[in-house]
């Protein structure tokens, strides 16, 4: 499919994934929005892909929803429930695919932009990034984001920069364990290429389901969770990988995954 608010790559077992409306730091319309879930959604079902890279082109990472659509629209109401139904297929594509998403977050992240990037597995920003919900100092609730932010660093804080629209540095978000890692503009892809060796040559039917453990264990009470983690374990014992990963161990030599 040719995309024309994005571009996706797909090189040595990973995808990137490219947001292209920089003049709009690349802003959430309905056309992005149709296109990211569906790109999101053609890399969750390609075998071949072990690992996602998000990244924007330009100033931003994602600007948030675009607000110059949300001004034109006839009916608001309408428009907004349309724009924040399709951006949350994106982020339940990308937290229910079993493989990593690695945001790249090269600027601004905000609103729904901001939403996206903490949907992700694994990010990693470059220094001069900026974050915030936007949301209220619009006159807007959330639309999405709540949930993912107040699980990551709680409800006190998760207020603090909901309700109050705060705005703040890629040093802070990585002080409050909001992202993994802040680097110089110049390294930031060079840093993503690091994790994405490690998911080439990682199992990655164990580390699909290692992420989908992780996600469950957000909501799962303790017991539940202890057997879904059994009846996991015990499926990708069944795997290829497994036997070849326990013959290395026992071999004393390096395992080579094949993802089967």
């Amino acid at each position: 499919m040719n995309y024309q608010t994005l571009s996706l790559t797909k090189k040595n077992q990973c995808a990137y994934i490219i947001l292209c409306r920089p003049e709009r730091l690349n802003a959430f319309d309905m056309k992005l929005g149709k296109e990211l879930s569906d790109v999101l959604h053609t890399c969750a079902q390609d075998q071949n892909i072990k690992a996602v890279v998000i990244k924007g082109t330009g100033k931003g990472f994602c600007g948030g929803g675009d607000v110059k659509e949300m001004h034109a629209a006839p009916n608001k109401s309408s428009f907004l429930r349309d724009l924040t139904k399709v951006i949350h297929e994106c982020v339940i594509e990308m937290r229910m695919m079993e493989k990593p998403v690695i945001g790249a977050v090269n600027g601004a992240a905000f609103g729904a932009g901001f939403s996206l990037a903490i949907a992700c597995d694994i990010i990693i920003a470059v220094e001069k990034a900026r974050f915030g919900t936007a949301f209220i100092g619009i006159g807007l609730a959330p639309g999405c984001g709540t949930q993912l932010l107040t699980k990551l660093i709680g409800y006190q804080k998760a207020c603090e920069y909901i309700l109050t629209s705060k705005v703040f540095s890629a040093k802070e978000a990585k002080e409050n364990d909001i992202i993994n890692m802040v680097v110089k503009e110049a390294d930031l892809d060079k840093e993503v290429e690091k994790y994405l060796d490690i998911f080439r040559s990682f199992p990655s039917i164990a580390v699909g389901k290692a992420k989908m453990l992780i996600n469950k264990s957000l909501d799962n009470d303790f017991i539940n969770h202890l057997e879904l983690e059994s009846i996991t374990a015990a499926y990708t014992a069944g795997t290829n990988d497994f036997n070849e990963g326990v013959c290395a161990f026992v071999e004393k030599r390096k395992p080579s995954f094949k993802g089967k």
